[in-house]
């Protein structure tokens, strides 16, 4: 996945100045005209160019959720605050940059996937047997898409998939982006989700939020 220099005026000496207007009357009366050079006009600043940053991988790592108290409360899930997505296709474009095309980015971690055990200080319980964890979305970037390997995918608001039934939920996906060639690699591209589910006992979770960046190099090996 600017400093600012202060520029002081300084007043010129009551002599200097003097002399200076002396010059400028004898030039006035010499009776050549001159003529003077227009300003020169500011140069525009090239156009920035997108900028290449080599994230930190999460390769094998997964979005582990459970609840918040043994076997009650509400779900809860620990969630990668940043995925990174490696490229992956380019498409309608030329050359190594990919001029005036798009390129597909993707990356194949985290997961979602239930937790095994408890950890009371997150807090974080394993789910117990027999509920069905949803994942819906809140809020999506266009540019993004949630390709998940039992072929669902989740691509705008409103969406939700099951993940499945405990024990035993993991459930791989596929990370997309499709951007223009040109998109700067620092932008982040958020996607806003939430768990849910119709176990009795147990409450929907809070909604969370991943960003999604385009990150140099190649994938990491699974």
């Amino acid at each position: 996945m600017t400093s600012r220099r202060r520029w002081k005026r300084l007043a010129a000496p009551v002599s200097a100045a003097a002399a200076l207007v002396g010059l400028l009357f004898m030039g006035a009366g010499c009776g050549s005209e001159s003529t003077a050079s227009p300003p020169a006009q500011p140069t525009a600043a090239p156009a920035s160019t997108p900028t290449p940053t080599p994230l930190p991988s999460v390769a094998g790592q997964e979005n582990l959720f459970g609840s918040t108290a043994a076997g009650s409360g509400a779900l809860t899930i620990e969630a990668l605050p940043q995925v990174p997505v490696y490229f992956s296709t380019c498409l309608a474009g030329t050359g190594d940059s990919c001029s005036g095309g798009s390129i597909v980015y993707i990356g194949s971690d985290p997961g979602f996937k239930e937790a095994d055990a408890d950890d009371p200080s997150v807090p974080l319980f394993a789910l117990p047997p027999g509920v069905t964890v949803s994942l819906q979305v809140i809020a999506i970037d266009p540019a993004l898409s949630l390709m998940f390997e039992a072929g669902d995918a989740l691509t705008r608001a409103g969406q939700s998939i099951t993940l499945g039934t405990t024990p035993g939920i993991h459930a791989d996906l596929e990370w997309q982006l499709l951007l223009p060639a040109n998109a700067p690699f620092a932008a982040g591209h958020p996607v806003t989700l939430k768990l849910t589910t119709t176990a009795g006992g147990l409450a929907d979770s809070t909604e969370f939020t991943e960003i999604i960046r385009p990150s140099t190099g190649s994938p990491p090996s699974e």
